[in-house]
């Protein structure tokens, strides 16, 4: 039962931690010591929104200089 109870309070510590984090709860130190705890709504749009992405394009090789041509092949006698 205990370890149930301990399970329960450290998920609900990993929750409020992570509202925390996300900038859902925010908390504020006044001059005495006392902690200020600040709410901020949720919001979920489907707007549509223009996204750029960068793209990066290589330049093709520049051919090879042409090789000379080989010479031809001496021409075979036939006798």
């Amino acid at each position: 039962m205990l370890r149930t109870v301990l399970l329960v309070v450290a998920l609900l510590l990993l929750v409020a931690i992570g509202l925390v984090y996300t900038g859902v709860l925010g908390l504020q130190q006044k001059d005495d010591g006392s902690v200020k705890v600040m709410t901020n709504s949720v919001e979920f749009s489907t707007e549509p929104r223009t996204v750029q992405v960068p793209v990066v394009r290589t330049v093709p090789n520049e051919p090879a200089p042409a090789a000379a041509a080989p010479a031809p092949a001496p021409a075979a006698n036939t006798q």
